[in-house]
């Protein structure tokens, strides 16, 4: 058995494994940053005022939310290109599709974390002669990312698992990397297993670094409750 783990898992086949690791990390990472961002904006533009904001808002996420991450890739490597003209590399492409899928799901936490606040906080900033972006900023939005934290903390571990599926458009990521060790090696056992528990131990970390920082955004209530 050893020996045949020491013929798979060669100073190759880790180096691969780890830039595969690397890459799928990578992908998470910026996905979740800039994820985060458009649904701040997603999630704003569903409390504005204004119809037309509220209305492109809405679209936008029921539509990356009402359709599936895989066809969302596929349109976006395959049929954009030959609408626009413009072909983005594949990590790129792969980056943007999971940046638009996370920050549909993202712009309905921030919605929701945003309502959780107490109505008059934002009245009582007011009454202070603060700014709306700044009653935002200053008062909204700290109060509201306690109540976010978890249920982003669940997105990214989801979204880490999900950028498997950038293997579809040809980045050379964890699980393509695999197949590619899987096609020379013929070794699937051991080499699905040990990307599987790659997969788990780097959800297990992100999970970890989000419940500290969970408990440090919760740790002024409860010494204020003391």
């Amino acid at each position: 058995m050893f020996s045949t783990l020491s013929t798979v898992f060669t100073p190759d086949a880790l180096a691969a494994l780890w830039r595969g690791a690397q890459l799928t990390l990578s992908l998470t990472v910026l996905a979740s940053v800039f994820g985060l961002v458009l649904g701040l904006i997603a999630g704003l533009g569903r409390m504005s005022r204004l119809a037309p904001v509220r209305l492109l808002a809405g679209a936008y996420i029921e539509t990356f939310r009402g359709t599936p991450l895989l066809v969302q890739l596929f349109f976006l490597f395959f049929a954009l290109p030959q609408i626009t003209g413009v072909s983005l590399p594949a990590f790129n492409t792969a980056v943007l599709g999971l940046s638009l899928f996370a920050g549909a799901y993202a712009a309905e936490i921030i919605r929701g974390s945003l309502n959780a606040v107490d109505r008059g906080q934002s009245e009582a900033a007011r009454a202070l002669g603060l700014k709306p972006a700044q009653v935002l900023r200053l008062v909204l939005i700290p109060q509201a990312a306690r109540t976010a934290v978890p249920a982003l903390g669940n997105q990214f571990i989801g979204l880490l698992k999900d950028s498997s599926l950038a293997s579809v458009i040809t980045v050379s990521e964890l699980l393509l990397t695999t197949r590619g060790l899987v096609s020379i090696t013929y070794q699937p056992v051991p080499l699905y297993l040990a990307v599987a528990l790659i997969y788990f131990l780097l959800s297990n970390v992100a999970a970890r670094l989000f419940a500290l920082l969970e408990r440090r955004l919760n740790r002024p209530y409860r010494a204020s409750a003391v």
